[in-house]
């Protein structure tokens, strides 16, 4: 069903991978503007984009802080696993805008991983203030998308591969300490740097899982 909801034009059992690498789109129209040059690809300004392309999805919306022990045991399908996007968001701004800060997989549930996160990873961040260093009043939430380990690392990679988000590492290459609240871009101005050919993308990975099931016989 994931592969279908997906179609749109406009992690084994103990998989973490938190490690992400940064590449963009060579071939770029004539007009492509300033707005769109590298500093803009944080994920943040495209914080429009991926709420839309994630609740395509059917993702879990959390409207609650993930700061304390409570958030992270009563967080509702704690117990599922898949693709995980922390972002913040200040509810006290007359329109809610959501940027998101830190995209990862958990083969565990998210209950374990967020555990994680609160002893030593983003929560943990936030909850004591080193990040965001640039502004206050914002609060840390979290999208999840209940899926396979594979479907989950795939799209992990092709979120970092197409913004740069603050506290991830590797593929991002090194955490950013501010908060970019620079105006967001709508869903449509995104589309130069994520056009993707999905059912390309997915056909290899079914010939390849087609593949290695005739291998293994």
């Amino acid at each position: 069903t994931l592969l279908y909801t997906i179609k749109f034009e406009t992690p084994d059992n103990h998989m973490d991978i938190d490690d992400h690498s940064e590449d963009y789109p060579e071939d770029y129209p004539e007009d492509y503007s300033e707005d769109h040059s590298e500093d803009r690809l944080h994920s943040e300004c495209y914080g429009p984009f991926i709420a839309y392309f994630l609740k395509k999805l059917h993702p879990s919306l959390s409207d609650k802080e993930m700061l304390s022990k409570k958030d992270i045991d009563g967080f509702k399908g704690s117990m599922a696993k898949g693709l995980y996007v922390f972002y913040m968001m200040n509810d006290t701004e007359p329109e809610l805008k959501r940027y998101p800060i830190y995209v990862g997989v958990t083969g565990r549930s998210f209950h374990e991983r967020f555990r994680d996160h609160a002893q030593r990873g983003v929560i943990r961040k936030v909850r004591e203030g080193s990040y965001p260093e640039n502004v206050t009043d914002y609060k840390l939430y979290v999208w999840t998308l209940e899926t396979t380990p594979i479907v989950a690392k795939y799209l992990e990679s092709v979120f970092l591969m197409s913004w740069d988000f603050p506290l991830n590492i590797g593929e991002n290459e090194e955490e950013r300490t501010d908060l970019d609240t620079s105006p967001q871009l709508k869903p449509e101005d995104n589309k130069y740097n994520f056009d993707f050919n999905w059912d390309k993308y997915f056909e290899e990975i079914r010939n390849v899982n087609n593949q290695y099931k005739n291998e293994v016989r």
